[in-house]
């Protein structure tokens, strides 16, 4: 490993910082208000990732978004499709308050707790803090609601370019607002993917297990939850943060 370094931190959101507040990201709690969890979960698992699946593409191919009206309209489109490929019959009211809910309503994130701790450490150390997740509109001001917004020196969010990790767009931008060689600086995302995409531009790697909380397979350093990254970056440094 080069041992330049580590001046700059990149992160992702998802599963990074933070985690969906219901069983996943699109199934809230709001939407088993209205979809028994018994009977979505009946469903063959095949059957519903599918589904799921088909109806997350329209959000991929054309993720330009300007607001989060507009993300409120997008998302709606998801969960109508949904419904309609799972025959969940759901009614329209129903669907309209189910994309409200996801667009507006930050209870639908959680936030670690060792994310501000750690995110103040950096910033205490003199660490640059970047973003580099792929999002919504909605997340700006959820951001600013968890209160960790500010520690961020600049965030780069697929809304706003349109395109989606690992799209090299996101880590383009995203170095050139670091400011500094790549190889000063570390990625920490979940998805394996998008590490390979940022090492190709010579950036650390470290995968976030918080999920899978499964270390094995992975050829970066796994954290756990954020409150394990210092002691990582203190190795990768020589001892130092």
């Amino acid at each position: 490993m080069d041992r330049r370094k580590i001046n700059g931190v990149f992160f992702d959101l998802g599963w990074t910082l933070e985690k969906p507040g219901g069983d996943d990201w699109f199934l809230t709690e709001r939407f088993f208000q209205s979809v028994s969890r018994d009977r979505f979960y009946a469903i063959e698992p095949e059957v519903r990732a599918d589904a799921m699946n088909r109806a997350y593409r329209p959000l991929c191919t054309d993720h330009h978004m300007t607001d989060c009206e507009e993300e409120n309209r997008r998302i709606r489109g998801y969960y109508a499709d949904l419904c309609r490929f799972l025959n969940l019959g759901l009614t329209e009211n129903e669907i309209d308050e189910i994309a409200f809910d996801h667009t507006y309503n930050f209870a639908n994130y959680r936030v670690f707790d060792s994310t501000e701790p750690v995110l103040k450490t950096l910033k205490e150390h003199g660490y640059r803090i970047g973003v580099i997740s792929d999002t919504w509109p909605s997340t700006v001001p959820q951001q600013k609601e968890a209160g960790l917004y500010d520690y961020y020196d600049f965030l780069v969010l697929s809304f706003e370019l349109g395109v989606m990790k690992p799209h090299p767009d996101m880590y383009t931008t995203a170095i050139r607002l670091m400011g500094l060689p790549p190889e000063e600086t570390v990625y920490i995302d979940d998805l394996t993917m998008s590490l390979d995409a940022a090492a190709a531009y010579g950036i650390h790697g470290i995968r976030s297990i918080a999920q899978t909380h499964d270390p094995s397979r992975s050829s970066y350093p796994c954290i756990d939850q954020p409150g394990d990254l210092p002691a990582l970056l203190k190795e990768m440094n020589g001892g130092s943060l």
